[in-house]
């Protein structure tokens, strides 16, 4: 990669690509472990099936469906989803989030050794070139971002090599008073060493902080993904939730819906110590477009609730869901309390909440699985929380932190899916098809948000197209 050629802009050369520079060090020396590889290329069929079989009252036809279905905005997702259970001990995997920006690549072993760009190669080759082949203009490539530096310029060095053609990294700040990178009628520009701009005729976004500060609507340069697949819900949690309804309308008859935490929208201000009352004394606020694990807090007293009250706008409304709980209440109503299953308790009888990134693209087969890790909490579950410790010790597990100098990363809390920490996790292969199952179906959903929101893809969408004409 050369160095800058202007402000925030540099040039990306075919076989610039380095494994070091793009995956943490411990992953690089990671071997993926064979359940995982094994559920990655499992077709289609095979997962519907086994859904079907873990679920006798879901329609076999409807999962694949969801599963075949070519989204037309957002076809690039990751799910952030939770292993659960009740007093029953019925376990479930409840989806908390979807992302239309998702980081992944630099936490996932490769699933194919003799491919060093691992799931950087698939999502580019199988998903953004041939949407790319197909839209017709001319112009330059480029990858814009935000944050995350150590996979954007893998994606940037993969799509040189798969395009072989230079391609543009521009930093896209939401801050910067003099960015690199403008909107002309719906065209994409990025300025180059000469101070000229450059018209993009394909982009590929990481672009999450306020995006639609940035990126309008209707694009013309083609954008993997474009701004209304975040718009639809895949960066609003509270539009998201309105779509998980309709997609569990839609498909109650046939026996699947989207499993999420009991969800309030629109929540006001002065509504949140009532709904703080209501649901026991914990909760979870959210700020509907917030990401990263910023604007999210999980409360479980009214110490915490009046911080947060201090901490959020009191003109702005907000997504309130129950709390997934640590361990067992006799308090709580037995019928609707989900607790978190946690990790294997290690050598020191410690069990940690977790979450599961699970990482989609579109195909022409349709939705695949293209990588998966976790992440895990600070604290214990099953220890008592210190008096001047906040719960998000406990429940959160976002590795991002935001300091005054930019994004750093706790990976020390990433848990790979490899073998020596995959089984520290406690799934099993029927957990991962009922993630992703879970996890189609959101995409499924926001995308079919966007399309009744914004109409059909103005892009010309290749999978869309074939699938038309065949």
């Amino acid at each position: 990669m050369k160095l800058s050629i202007s402000k925030n802009v540099h040039l990306v050369e075919p076989g610039d690509f380095e494994p070091t520079d793009h995956w943490y060090p411990r992953v690089l020396n990671s071997n993926i472990h064979p359940l995982v590889s094994y559920f990655l290329n499992l077709t289609h069929e095979q997962l519907a099936e086994r859904y079907h079989r873990l679920h006798p009252q879901s329609d076999l036809a409807s999962i694949l469906e969801i599963l075949r279905y070519q989204p037309q905005y957002f076809r690039w997702a990751g799910t952030d989803l939770m292993h659960v259970t009740n007093h029953e001990g019925n376990r479930k995997l409840t989806v908390i989030e979807t992302n239309s920006c998702p980081s992944g690549q630099k936490s996932m072993p490769l699933l194919d050794l003799n491919v060093e760009q691992g799931g950087y190669k698939r999502l580019i080759e199988r998903t953004f070139k041939p949407m790319v082949n197909a839209h017709l203009m001319d112009g330059a490539l480029a990858v814009i971002y935000d944050k995350n530096p150590m996979e954007n310029i893998g994606y940037a060095a993969t799509v040189a090599d798969v395009f072989e053609e230079n391609v543009f990294l521009a930093k896209f700040d939401k801050a910067d008073i003099d960015p690199p990178v403008k909107f002309d009628d719906g065209t994409m520009y990025v300025r180059n060493e000469k101070e000229e701009w450059v018209k993009i005729r394909a982009a590929f976004r990481y672009v999450t902080q306020e995006p639609w500060n940035r990126l309008p609507k209707q694009t013309k340069t083609l954008i993997l993904n474009p701004i209304e697949a975040c718009l639809s819900g895949g960066r609003n949690k509270e539009i998201a939730s309105a779509a998980y309804d309709v997609f569990n309308e839609q498909f109650k008859d046939k026996g699947i819906g989207i499993f999420t935490p009991k969800t309030f929208r629109k929540v006001k201000y002065a509504e949140l110590q009532g709904h703080f009352d209501r649901l026991g004394g914990s909760m979870v606020i959210k700020v509907p477009d917030s990401n990263a694990g910023q604007g999210v807090y999980t409360v479980v007293s009214q110490k915490e609730l009046d911080h947060a009250m201090s901490e959020i706008n009191p003109d702005d409304e907000y997504l309130i869901q129950e709390l997934i709980h640590s361990n067992f209440n006799k308090n709580l109503d037995p019928s609707k309390a989900w607790y978190h299953v946690g990790t294997i308790p290690d050598s020191k009888g410690r069990s940690f909440a977790f979450d599961l990134r699970l990482m989609m693209h579109a195909t022409a087969e349709g939705i695949r699985p293209l990588a998966v890790y976790s992440r895990r909490s600070r604290f214990p579950l099953n220890q008592e929380l210190p008096e001047d410790m906040n719960s998000w010790e406990v429940y959160g597990t976002n590795l991002s932190i935001k300091g005054e100098d930019g994004w750093t990363y706790a990976d020390e809390r990433l848990m790979l899916f490899d073998i020596r920490n995959f089984g520290q996790l406690g799934l099993g292969i029927d957990e991962l098809i009922k993630g992703f199952i879970q996890s189609a179906m959101a995409v499924y959903a926001i995308d079919q948000n966007a399309i009744k929101t914004y109409g059909n893809s103005p892009i010309k969408d290749y999978f869309t197209t074939q699938n038309q004409e065949s």
